[in-house]
């Protein structure tokens, strides 16, 4: 389990461990990395890590966590439809070439379900919103937006494994076809 930090600082400095944490994947394997490396990394103590974070992997968790919420997300619909516009799809694709080196990363480490799993985690625990949006009960949804997100992450891991030979914007026309079936 990872701290939601209440100040500024305490928020920088979580999100520096994060970032030390996925340098370090990208030099060694994760099970080689230990809370130790990560602190000596970042310039603290073992101690101070644990103020942030309980373990390595809420480290991990809390990496992947933000880099899926900050991103656009392709489950909230228009206005009046069930579905995405182009211009949102394209947008997930654009920023999710920017994280390319997360990927790298994850997927060097054998642990590109993690993002999946964080993925559906993630989007479940906003469930009821999207519901509201959409119009209906959030029980009669929970599987269409377990399905379009493992879709959509499963495209982009497509599209990464690929070497990213289409665009974003080709990309994101696949997912707005996708979606509007």
């Amino acid at each position: 389990m990872y701290k939601h930090c209440t100040s500024e600082a305490g928020a920088l400095r979580q999100r520096n461990l994060e970032q030390c944490l996925l340098e370090l994947m990208t030099e060694r394997p994760l099970e080689q990395i230990t809370v130790g490396d990560i602190s000596a990394r970042a310039g603290i103590s073992r101690k101070s890590f644990y103020r942030y974070f309980d373990s390595k992997d809420s480290c991990l968790h809390a990496l992947l966590d933000r880099a899926i919420m900050n991103g656009p997300t392709y489950c909230i619909p228009e206005p009046g439809s069930r579905s995405p516009s182009l211009d949102t799809c394209c947008r997930v694709f654009e920023y999710w070439q920017t994280q390319r080196p997360l990927l790298d990363a994850m997927f060097r480490n054998g642990q590109g379900e993690q993002i999946l799993q964080r993925a559906v985690r993630c989007i479940l625990e906003e469930e009821p919103e999207y519901a509201r949006i959409m119009g209906v009960r959030a029980e009669d949804v929970l599987e269409e937006i377990v399905f379009t997100v493992s879709g959509g992450i499963g495209l982009i891991f497509t599209w990464h494994q690929t070497n990213y030979q289409k665009t974003p914007g080709q990309m994101g026309a696949i997912l707005y076809r996708l979606m509007h079936r």
